[in-house]
This record gives structure tokens, C-alpha cells and sequence, in this order.
């Protein structure tokens, strides 16, 4: 039940990990009243001020933290609903079975300063890991290396079925862009929002920028569900002039992964250049 705990924790913070001070404000108190109306509560806030709330043999730890920062750039109380849904619907149970888990299996990306304990997960850049989930009906959870003892299988399987999984998305999504004296900027649009940024690792995106970019090609994701696309021969154009939309994106957002501009190519993904974020 211990390591399963972690998970729970782990998958309610991968949106809200950064508390800092909980404070009985309009998000708390819309927290608490939603959450109540659910038919839970709040059982304790501890001295970091974590948010502690009991739902069957388990506890969950939440913080409001980055969920207050959406909500004063917003205005926008779906930031709040959509947490207390995540914390009704959650469940722990994930399937036992290898092939009933793995159309679900995807690659998600986080900011490495995180103590991912026994969670699968591996180096992008040195801002960013990448971790596996599986995702079903709205509900994330990690993947341990318990999870793959348990369906037998080995991390070239478990990345070899979220690569699949990436590639069958992202055929079902598109590339918008933006022209800017007569250069592409693009915007991968998906409806699977989460995972959007992750999706740049797909194998098929080498094929999907070809027609409107360039391969190799660059991007930046501050955020998880946010990112450019441009290709080589307009980086210089480009680079100079993204940069605080990057910043503040990457401010704004409670789900922060990188101010990097990288690099795609055949060699893998390589960092180029960082954007200074200030106070």
C-alpha cells in the first residue's frame, strides 16, 4: 500500500507540486466547499501546509498552490473544479493485466529538480526527465518499476508501447501555424492537452513537420500544454523574438517544464539555448 500511496501523491502533485502557502483565500475556500459537496473533507493541513484529505485506505496530499497561480492569471474556477474532480474520480487500481494497460501507456515530461523515488523515468535534457504513465478516463498514474514486474515486461517494452501510443495520437493531430514575415511558427494542437508537449517525442513527428517545416527543427515547451515549432533556417529569427512569451508562459502556467529551446534532429534532442527567467 506504501508504494501505491507514492503514486497517488505523486499523480495528484504532477499538476500542483510547488506548494507554498495554502492560504484561506477564494481558492481555498471554493476548494473546501466543492470538495465537501463532493462528500469529503479536509482532514489537516500540516506545517508545510499540504493539504491532507482521506478517501478509502488511502491519503491524498494536495497542494493549491499552482492551481491558485492559474486561477489569478484566469479568473477561471475550472482550475479548481477540475482539481476536486481529479481527487473524487481517482482511483489506485491500475490493470494487472500487460495488455489491458497498454493502449494507455504515454510519455509525459517534467522538470528534472524532482525526486521521482522509484517512479520509470529517464534524462531528456538537464532541465527535463521523462516519465511514463497510464491514462485512462481522465486519470494519470505513474509507472513504477514495480508496475513492470508485475506485467513482465522490460523499459524497451514500456517505451516501445508509449511510443506507438504517441504515434497514433499524433496522427490525430495537427500542426497550426502563425506566418511572421513570411516564416512558420507553429503550434501542435491536440485534444489531448496533457500531453501535448510529450508528443514532440513521437517517432511520426519527424514526418508530420516535414510538409511545413524543416527536419531537424527546433522548439520550445514551457509548458505541457504549450508549445512553438520552427524550422532550422529561421532559428535566428525566431529565438530572438519568442522569448518572453516562452517566460511568461512558463511563469504563468502551474505546469511549468522548461524555458530550453531544443534542438530535434536524428542525434536526439539537444539543448541549444535557455531563456532567463527573472522575478
Amino acid at each position: 500500500m506504501k508504494h501505491r500511496k507514492y503514486i497517488i501523491i505523486l499523480t495528484i502533485l504532477s499538476g500542483l507540486f510547488g506548494c507554498n502557502n495554502p492560504k484561506k483565500d477564494f481558492v481555498f475556500d471554493e476548494f473546501k466547499t466543492q470538495i465537501e459537496n463532493k462528500g469529503m473533507k479536509i482532514d489537516s493541513i500540516d506545517e508545510t501546509e499540504l493539504i491532507y484529505i482521506s478517501k478509502g485506505e488511502v491519503t491524498l496530499e494536495v497542494s493549491l498552490d499552482n492551481v491558485r497561480r492559474n486561477y489569478e492569471r484566469d479568473k477561471d474556477k475550472t482550475h479548481i473544479s477540475d482539481l476536486v474532480k481529479t481527487l473524487v474520480d481517482y482511483s489506485i487500481d491500475i490493470p494487472a493485466n500487460w495488455n489491458d494497460a497498454k493502449e494507455n501507456i504515454f510519455i509525459s515530461l517534467y522538470p528534472n529538480d524532482f525526486d521521482f523515488k522509484d517512479f520509470v523515468n529517464f534524462k531528456v535534457t538537464d532541465q527535463i526527465n521523462k516519465i511514463y504513465l497510464h491514462s485512462e478516463n481522465d486519470r494519470f498514474t505513474w509507472i513504477a518499476e514495480a508496475d513492470l514486474e508485475k506485467w513482465n515486461i522490460t523499459d524497451s517494452d514500456l517505451e516501445n508501447q508509449a511510443q506507438k501510443n504517441a504515434n497514433r495520437i499524433l496522427a490525430e493531430s495537427q500542426i497550426k501555424f502563425d506566418t511572421i514575415e513570411n516564416r512558420k511558427l507553429g503550434m501542435l494542437e491536440s485534444e489531448y492537452t496533457n500531453l501535448k508537449s510529450a508528443l514532440l517525442l513521437a517517432p511520426s513527428m519527424k514526418e508530420k513537420v516535414k510538409t511545413d517545416f524543416s527536419y531537424p527543427f527546433y522548439a520550445v515547451i514551457p509548458v505541457r500544454d504549450f508549445c512553438y515549432i520552427f524550422s532550422e533556417k529561421d532559428f535566428e529569427f525566431f529565438s530572438q523574438r519568442i522569448g518572453p512569451v516562452v517566460v511568461d508562459e512558463f511563469k504563468q502556467s502551474g505546469y511549468p517544464i522548461t524555458t530550453e529551446i531544443l534542438k530535434f534532429s536524428d542525434d536526439g534532442i539537444k539543448t541549444v539555448g535557455m531563456y532567463k527567467v527573472t522575478e
